[in-house]
């Protein structure tokens, strides 16, 4: 697809409207809409642990994590820090290795 004039025009304005919208915002006249992501939502930490365990229990034993922990996070009464995270997307791509390190293999 071939650049024209008027595709260059029209991205050149969309980049001076999206950096006066961002002067204005840092200089507090126009609030910028925010959305808020879990990165680990209870959903998801709960299909990890099946998919890897048949209980929260079956988990601990295989990584180490405590039960108590991984209940609370499948229920949504506190969310895993970064490192947890990390730790849980690890596991959910391969579980082998992480239970290799948690047995000190």
């Amino acid at each position: 697809m071939a650049e024209t004039d008027d595709t260059r025009e029209n991205v050149g304005e969309g980049l001076l409207q999206g950096l006066a919208e961002l002067l204005a915002w840092k200089r507090g006249e126009v609030a910028l809409e925010v959305i808020n992501r879990d990165p680990m939502p209870p959903a998801r930490v709960r299909a990890i642990r099946k998919k890897v365990a048949r209980s929260a229990r079956d988990f601990e034993r295989r990584f180490g994590i405590p039960a108590a922990t991984l209940n609370n996070w499948e229920q949504g009464r506190r969310a895993p820090d970064p490192t947890a995270r990390l730790l849980l997307k690890v596991i959910e791509t391969d579980p082998e290795t992480v239970e290799r390190a948690a047995r000190g293999d």
